[in-house]
């Protein structure tokens, strides 16, 4: 099995697509598809970051202690493009669109469908990535008349 045999099974989940944004200064932000619940008592989610990203070496180093997931609309797909590094990066969203900030820091993108605020839990390194649990410290449903955007075979798409 080769790398781009498993990114050719993978492309075939469907995932709705997150920008995971962290308390560090200026704000960074990191397209995520691999977001999932662990644990309801606690609250506990999970996140994977590449350990090539700037993401991960903000968690590590400490520069950043927290992360929000913001689970992006379909009208949001430009954010997902500028964090996944799709975009030519001359425009920054944290002034293009509008955000506050949650409980931990960590900016929430306003229009957002929703959004879990995480301190960081517990960091498991697993082969090129590191999965950070996250304790949920705040957790708000935004938006849910409109449709979620998705990734599945390489191209996004929606969900109503």
């Amino acid at each position: 099995m080769t790398e781009i045999d498993l990114r050719s099974v993978m492309s075939e989940f469907a995932t709705g697509v997150t920008a995971v944004t962290l308390d560090s200064q200026p704000p960074h932000g990191i397209t995520v598809n691999a977001f999932t619940s662990v644990s309801l008592d606690p609250p506990l989610v999970l996140v994977c970051f590449d350990h090539d990203t700037d993401a991960h070496e903000r968690l590590v180093t400490g520069e950043a202690e927290h992360y929000c997931v913001n689970i992006l609309s379909a009208d949001q797909q430009i954010l997902g493009e500028h964090f996944a590094g799709m975009t030519d990066g001359e425009l920054d969203p944290f002034d293009e669109h509008p955000t506050e900030r949650a409980a931990t820091g960590a900016p929430v993108f306003s229009e957002s469908l929703g959004y879990v605020d995480c301190s960081v839990h517990e960091a498991v390194e697993a082969g090129d990535h590191t999965v950070y649990i996250g304790h949920v410290e705040a957790a708000e449903l935004r938006e849910s008349d409109r449709d979620a955007l998705t990734f599945y075979e390489s191209e996004w798409g929606t969900v109503p």
